[in-house]
């Protein structure tokens, strides 16, 4: 992402929004496409190298800053640096220093008095490592940031690069955010779940409200309503960015807190024109879940099977069940698989299960887990123990148990 010093803004009145870049500017695309190329032309070279030729490139141009911005994009997601040395640079320092105070002082004209030069105490740590004088040379130092080689490179296209920044600007736009206001509508509920999962992979502190027909409204807190202010957690609202972009009905509201204490808003939409670079992950959580869809896809039932269709509020959070199933009676059913361990998400998904409450719940249950029957005697609906697999003849039994009043009912 772009640094502070990066991010260009402007305000108007209460609001305060990025200067986004016009990503069909000939200029600009000229501009992303010479900084494209002198990457991939220093593919192999150091990275002091490659700082060098972009310092060139940018001359007395005014738009330093887009320049620096797309640079810095370019090195931080679509280069690999590495250390181009034959052996460890701290043990080569080490071997190097530890001859060199052995016979100090080393000068650069022997005499009888000082027989030891620098060439002599590189050439015997060559001979020692079985490299070269001009190999120990170059590594000695090859672990410092400058001194790192530009081993690949993955080009994009100047469109994409310049989608990129300003996605990143809006980013940095939340740095120093106070509170985050979503709202999030008309998705699929895949898509609700995929949004929960980033809120939760960067925890983020939130509140959620609402279902899937109306649609949820999310309130994040930044790391500036905290006591103390956290660039981490700034950072973490910042990266959640990209994953609200890949809903496809939404709003957000940030309110933003400047260095001088002023309070203004920053508003996006999903007409916004920002491009998500995040990969959609609305597909199975699992090959265990794929599996289990592909086997029941075969099984002889009149029941049918949707991918995470539901979606249940807890109030303060929510559950999306697995799998949905619908009979051609009316009746209705979601699974819950559990084939993970970890004490922690373990205490979770129990409390969650017990809060939902549901009577056509049904949960599949890994007996690899530390879990007992015991464990789930206040979760309603049905609950079974599998061994690799989840065999959809055990949830046939039990769908067909269920009663047509029970379909998305909670127990009061």
């Amino acid at each position: 992402m772009l640094t502070s010093d990066l991010l260009l803004t402007r305000s108007r009145g209460p609001y305060i929004e990025p200067r986004y870049v016009d990503v069909e500017d000939p200029a600009l695309i000229d501009l992303a496409q010479a900084l494209i190329e002198i990457h991939a032309e220093h593919q192999g070279k150091t990275r002091r190298e490659l700082q060098q030729a972009l310092v060139l490139l940018a001359g007395d141009r005014t738009d330093y800053r887009i320049q620096r911005g797309l640079a810095k994009l370019l090195c931080d997601h679509y280069c690999e640096f590495h250390v181009a040395s034959p052996q460890p640079p701290e043990e080569l320092r080490h071997a190097v220093f530890t001859l060199a105070r052995a016979h100090h002082p080393v000068v650069r004209e022997t005499s009888l008095i000082y027989p030891v030069k620098r060439e002599d105490v590189l050439e015997q740590v060559a001979l020692k490592h079985q490299i070269s004088s001009e190999d120990v040379l170059a590594g000695l130092y090859a672990d410092l940031p400058e001194n790192h080689q530009l081993a690949t490179f993955a080009a994009p296209s100047p469109n994409e690069l310049l989608l990129r920044y300003n996605v990143a600007l809006a980013q940095a736009m939340l740095y120093r955010c106070e509170v985050l206001r979503l709202s999030v509508y008309r998705n699929l509920p895949v898509r609700y779940k995929q949004l929960f999962k980033f809120i939760k992979f960067y925890r983020l502190i939130h509140t959620i409200e609402g279902d899937v027909d109306a649609g949820y409204e999310i309130g994040l807190d930044g790391p500036v309503s905290m006591f103390r202010h956290s660039q981490k957690y700034g950072l973490q609202m910042a990266v959640f960015l990209p994953a609200l972009l890949l809903c496809t009905r939404w709003s957000m509201q940030a309110d933003i807190v400047r260095k001088d204490g002023r309070r203004q808003h920053f508003v996006l939409d999903d007409q916004s024109g920002l491009v998500s670079h995040y990969k959609d992950q609305t597909l199975y959580d699992s090959l265990l879940e794929e599996t289990f869809a592909a086997r029941f896809a075969k099984a002889k039932t009149a029941w049918q099977l949707e991918r995470e269709s539901e979606v249940v509020n807890l109030k303060e959070t929510v559950m999306i069940p697995d799998f949905t199933f619908r009979h051609p009676d009316g009746r209705t059913a979601i699974l819950e698989i559990m084939g993970y361990w970890r004490p922690e998400y373990l205490r979770r998904k129990l409390e969650k299960l017990r809060q939902a409450q549901r009577k056509d719940l049904l949960v599949a249950v890994s007996s690899n887990l530390n879990v007992s029957e015991d464990d789930f005697k206040n979760v309603p609906g049905g609950v079974f123990f599998f061994r690799n697999k989840v065999q959809p003849k055990d949830v046939i039994q039990l769908l067909d148990q269920i009663e047509p009043s029970a379909a998305g009912q909670t127990i009061k």
